[in-house]
């Protein structure tokens, strides 16, 4: 047997000629996601993109109908629930929903997840047009937040349950994938910053009781349209490989999409394979929704400790520990920006300070070609320094400028909110902070999967959860942190911490493949948290 790579993190993704290899290798079966045509593909995407935007914005939106929220449920004194919890609470959610939709893709497979998160979707976001009373729409918000943590969007700022870009994952070669991940994260962060930007002027302010309700059933229709775009055009992504006979050999792909390599069918653990039942109608496979996986519900129960595992794990506690500051960072910019900019200092409608989310998107956007190809591009020339084989920590340069860009952010905000500048400067920190999240996103994404294949699930369930949970937290303590010790300071502490977390980055790329090797011979055996375990 031999062994495309030893170490579980390291592959060997580029041959002697120079020729990038398509990794995993696909099968002949056209279930397969990695056969799919280009075409296939792009609906596939389709349906994701509209999804997430859906949910980014019906979560988001609210934001700007409070005023009228307020007024009609007459919470200008509120003992209990105040209006703002419309937005705060279903962060909370979002962390919980992160600890649901993955470890259940892992047992049904990620179709039917998909599935039941858009209807779901549609059904409360339709149903908080109807509601009558604040607990009720409330409650409806949280269901929104449950789902949106299958969405892959940064440009809500929270919801990472990273079970689409499992998703992305499945139906992309090795290579592709940091262009892939980075699409997902900045394009559709992008389209929905745009759309929120446009809220205030499409629902004027004193339209009256219908103007939130009307928001709730417009994106109700959006929602609807993505239960169909789901049904129709994303099949199941979930495909374990069989074993395939390749140039006189034997080739098997594990769940870590590790290659192993046998003389003949006798060395094979679980002998020849049996061939595929063909389907009598491909679009009867196609639009199954429901099944069980090779792992079913045992894969579900163990990812579970897994996901506290992963948080031990000092390679990964760090991520989360990075991803939670630049939340706070994000949290510090976002819950104050709005009372700023309407101050007596600058008096901007709210139409004015609403395109605060265009320089968000233009944050978002510029983050793509860094990101995706960048990163891309810089990870193929050290894997071909490295004889070929690409190790995970060649995917550490993408957090320079995350950590760069989301210390240089909360400083400059702070800085400027304190001295009174330019509002254009209040801006330009909100599309960097734009920038920093989705960036840090993506590069959370490719190190976790990359450099821990065998817990990719798990990993992305507990940075998802930890950050979401966290932000929902921190959303009470900013406030006060800024009172006591002023806009400057409290920004400049985040920014310090943002640096110093970010710095343990150096030593794990010289010392981080070591500790991977040791991780994995410890702890590494089980692969129910795999991609496909």
């Amino acid at each position: 047997k031999y062994d495309s790579c030893d170490l579980s993190g390291s592959v060997f993704i580029i041959s002697s000629d120079g020729k990038i290899l398509n990794l995993p290798i696909p099968t002949k079966s056209a279930q397969d996601p990695l056969n799919w045509s280009k075409w296939k593909q792009a609906r596939a995407f389709l349906a994701l993109l509209i999804f997430t935007i859906s949910a980014d914005v019906l979560i988001q939106g609210p934001t700007y109908l409070t005023y009228v929220m307020r007024s009609e449920f007459h919470m200008e004194n509120p003992t209990f629930f105040r209006v703002e919890n419309i937005i705060s609470v279903p962060k909370l959610f979002m962390g919980i929903g992160a600890l649901i939709w993955i470890p259940l893709s892992l047992a049904v497979g990620r179709r039917p997840v998909f599935l039941l998160c858009t209807v779901i979707l549609f059904l409360s976001s339709l149903l908080a047009s109807l509601i009558t009373n604040f607990a009720q729409l409330l409650v409806a918000s949280c269901f929104m937040g449950l789902v949106q943590g299958l969405s892959s969007s940064m440009a809500s700022y929270h919801a990472t349950n990273h079970t689409a870009l499992l998703m992305v994952i499945d139906i992309t070669f090795i290579h592709q994938r940091p262009q892939a991940i980075a699409m997902i994260w900045c394009g559709v962060g992008a389209i929905t910053a745009t759309l929120l930007a446009l809220i205030p002027r499409l629902v004027p302010k004193g339209s009256g009781e219908s103007t939130w309700r009307l928001f709730y059933s417009s994106w109700a229709i959006a929602s609807l349209l993505s239960v169909v775009l789901a049904f129709f055009f994303y099949p199941e992504t979930y495909f374990v490989r069989p074993p395939v006979a390749f140039n006189g050999r034997v080739l098997i792909q594990s769940a870590t999409e590790k290659v192993h390599v046998y003389e003949d069918w006798e060395e094979v653990p679980d002998g020849k394979a049996l061939p595929e039942t063909p389907n009598q109608s491909p679009w009867a496979g196609n639009l199954k929704f429901w099944g069980l996986t090779r792992g079913g519900w045992r894969a579900m129960r163990i990812c579970y400790s897994q996901v506290l595992g992963c948080l031990l794990n000092p390679l990964i506690f760090w991520v989360a520990i990075l991803n939670a500051l630049v939340f706070t960072s994000m949290l510090s910019i976002k819950e104050t920006y709005t009372d700023i900019l309407i101050n007596p200092r600058y008096k901007l409608s709210s139409d004015a300070f609403a395109l605060i989310h265009m320089a968000g998107a233009i944050g978002c956007l510029i983050a793509w070609p860094v990101s995706g190809f960048m990163v891309s591009f810089v990870s193929c020339r050290l894997a071909k320094r490295n004889l070929g084989v690409r190790d995970a920590e060649h995917y550490l340069p993408a957090f320079i400028l995350p950590i760069l860009t989301g210390t240089a952010n909360i400083i400059i905000y702070g800085v400027a909110v304190e001295n009174r500048w330019h509002y254009m400067w209040i801006y330009f920190a909100y599309g960097l902070n734009s920038f920093t999240l989705v960036s840090l996103a993506t590069a959370n994404t490719l190190w976790v999967t990359e450099a821990f294949p065998r817990w990719a699930a798990p990993a992305l369930a507990g940075i998802s959860s930890v950050s979401n949970m966290t932000s929902f937290g921190i959303s009470f303590a900013i406030p006060p942190w800024i009172r006591s010790q002023g806009h400057a300071n409290a920004d400049i502490e985040i920014g310090v911490l943002i640096a110093v977390v970010g710095c343990i980055a150096i030593p794990i790329a010289f010392w981080g493949k070591k500790m991977r090797q040791q991780i994995h011979d410890k702890w590494g055996m089980s692969e129910m948290g795999a991609l496909r375990p």
